[in-house]
């Protein structure tokens, strides 16, 4: 049964990023460290607030450019001392801005924001550092609230946290120990709710025909983070928050 779930879970994972790496984002995305380190005493909780970046786009020194020709601002970049400092972005011209851009002291992304679904709320931060994605943080259940969190080195992912049920605490942990095999997650989940994995799974391991049981975890912190893997800054999405997994958009530099 668990090695069923293991299989399907990572079935949908790829399914949905390859999914949402066909929708036409166009721009970057890059993100201020800010819930990523929310972790407390219980390393498996973690803060699930969503908070957009002030973006001044009132600002007396804010550029408004119409691309599509229908009278209404696309794209308003807000620039202070001479350099960008954020960026509103009308993705798909129905008049309201779906993503925020948002640049360090040397004009590169630190932060991007994300509405997809046209709501008015953030669904997704990216956090870069030195213009390369270190975070992303997802609401993928369009509850107002997050529910994963990956962490990503040189650009790629390595980890993804998840809180299935939207109780404040990740009980799944993905980790991904080839860059290119999104396909071979190592997924432990916590089934008692205590905050700590219950059992553990090498989706490839398994399905190269090793048909050994799930480990059974002892009371142990989570999986620490894998070495480098998975996709760069434009087209993975998260998990959904039900328990199947499902990857989260990206976006590239705009």
């Amino acid at each position: 049964m668990e090695q069923r779930l293991f299989r399907v879970l990572a079935a949908a994972f790829m399914a949905a990023s390859a999914l949402i790496a066909a929708l036409p984002l166009g721009c970057g995305s890059q993100t201020v460290g800010r819930n990523t380190a929310g972790a407390t005493k219980d390393s498996s909780v973690r803060s699930t607030e969503i908070v957009h970046e002030p973006c001044d786009i009132e600002s007396k020194d804010a550029v408004k450019t119409d691309v599509n020709g229908d009278g209404k601002p696309d794209i308003i970049s807000v620039t202070s001392g001479g350099r960008d400092v954020c960026r509103a972005v009308d993705l798909d011209f129905d008049g309201k801005f779906d993503m925020f851009v948002y640049f360090d002291a040397n004009g590169k992304v630190r932060r991007t924001e994300f509405d997809f679904d046209g709501n008015g709320a953030i669904e997704e931060i990216d956090t870069y550092q030195g213009g390369v994605l270190v975070g992303k943080e997802s609401d993928t259940n369009a509850d107002g609230k997050l529910d994963t969190w990956d962490t990503f080195v040189n650009g790629k992912l390595v980890k993804r946290e998840r809180d299935t049920n939207a109780d404040g605490r990740v009980d799944q942990w993905w980790e991904f120990p080839n860059p290119d095999r999104l396909d071979c997650p190592v997924i432990a989940i916590d089934q008692d709710g205590d905050g700590r994995p219950d059992i553990t799974q090498d989706v490839c391991k398994e399905n190269q025909g090793d048909k050994e049981q799930p480990t059974q975890v002892p009371s142990a912190s989570p999986p620490s983070s894998a070495p480098a893997a998975t996709p760069a800054p434009t087209g993975s999405a998260p998990p959904a928050a039900s328990g199947s997994a499902a990857a989260a958009p990206k976006g590239g530099t705009p």
